[in-house]
């Protein structure tokens, strides 16, 4: 499993760049008001607060996932490019992470969202139709789940519209 996970995390990483590089090549990306918005976002929408105490229901959630996750078989060598699971519906995986990294907690804030898609080249009916799709992915195939965590984690920095 250890060498699946290392594949995974490192074509992660590659699909975030070349995400990233092709975006802004194409003209793309977050425009200085846009980062100002998302900004002003997240500091109205922060985190939720650590400490909380886990609900039975959380807890028991929790603990199916974690089973999930140990019964998973993960790609040795990562996901192959034709892997059916990874097929873009509404936006490719990668974008949906990046829109996921720019919208933080305020999925409910609808200015905020379609400004984040129109800056990844999408629209809103695009962002809608994705979670459609991936949100329930997400939640029952763990090897898909696990590359969308690395993809989340390796977005780092949004990508800045050129010029």
């Amino acid at each position: 499993m250890g060498r699946a996970m290392q594949a995974i995390m490192a074509q992660a990483a590659a699909w975030v760049a070349q995400y990233m590089s092709e975006l802004t090549a194409g003209g793309l990306g977050f425009t200085p008001d846009d980062m100002a918005a998302i900004t002003a976002s997240a500091a109205a929408h922060p985190l939720p607060p650590g400490g909380a105490t886990p609900s039975q229901t959380d807890m028991a959630e929790m603990q199916h996932v974690q089973q999930l996750a140990m019964e998973t078989v993960y790609p040795e060598t990562g996901f192959a490019s034709d892997d059916p699971r990874l097929v873009p519906v509404g936006m490719p995986l990668v974008a949906y992470a990046v829109a996921a990294k720019a919208i933080g907690w305020a999925n409910d804030d609808t200015a905020l969202v379609d400004r984040v898609v129109k800056a990844l080249g999408y629209a809103h009916d695009d962002y809608v139709r994705a979670g459609e799709h991936w949100t329930p992915m997400l939640e029952s195939d763990m090897a898909v789940a696990m590359f969308y965590g690395q993809l989340f984690s390796h977005v780092g920095d949004l990508p800045v519209k050129p010029g």
